[in-house]
């Protein structure tokens, strides 16, 4: 089997990442939630070759992008140079990420799929979210896909987010909702806004 990296790398070695099946060219859902939080110094983590960034860029956000494939951040780094900043790092280890006001995950919590990987997750999350900061996280809902790019998924509800963070956060919004992907399939999602007590 490749390595997490390899893994990734070969998804993202295509002609055209529109065709990819998480792709979106609007993020109406994320925006909502982001820009409802305090703070412009984001890290989207998982960040792949998403089109979120333009979007934040344009709001004069401070991004960060954190993911596991480099070539995900060859991409990225094609089209927009230094207004990012480019982290490679897989957040089942330790990383050193700095602090931000927000934490953006749409595409890594739902692989972690034993209670190591998704304890470090959160180890991750602490070190770079301070109190009063934010995380938006939006996974796979637990009425929707059990596999994603060839990948088991540990799928989530309101309830199992709050638990898996545990005490030092405050859920403060959760919208159900349905990305519909390239290929016309619907795939259920619950996104999140955590505040950091």
């Amino acid at each position: 089997m490749p390595s997490n990296a390899q893994h990734w790398n070969d998804a993202f070695n295509v002609a055209d990442t529109t065709q990819l099946g998480w792709y979106q060219k609007e993020h109406a859902v994320s925006m909502e939630l982001i820009s409802s939080c305090d703070g412009k110094k984001i890290i989207d983590v998982g960040a792949g070759a998403t089109t979120l960034v333009d979007t934040l860029l344009l709001d004069d956000y401070d991004v960060t992008v954190l993911d596991v494939s480099s070539e995900a951040l060859r991409i990225l780094s094609k089209r927009h140079g230094t207004n990012l900043q480019y982290v490679q790092g897989d957040l089942t280890e330790n990383l050193k990420l700095g602090i931000f006001d927000i934490w953006h995950d749409r595409a890594v919590l739902h692989f972690l799929l034993n209670e190591n990987e998704r304890k470090s997750y959160v180890v991750n999350l602490e070190a770079a979210i301070p109190s009063g900061g934010f995380a938006v996280i939006e996974t796979f809902s637990t009425d929707g896909e059990q596999m994603c790019c060839g990948l088991d998924l540990h799928t989530y509800d309101e309830g199992m987010l709050t638990e898996l963070l545990g005490a030092n956060w405050i859920l403060i919004e959760a919208i159900r909702h349905t990305h519909i992907n390239p290929f016309g399939g619907e795939r259920p999602y619950i996104s999140t806004i955590f505040k950091r007590l």
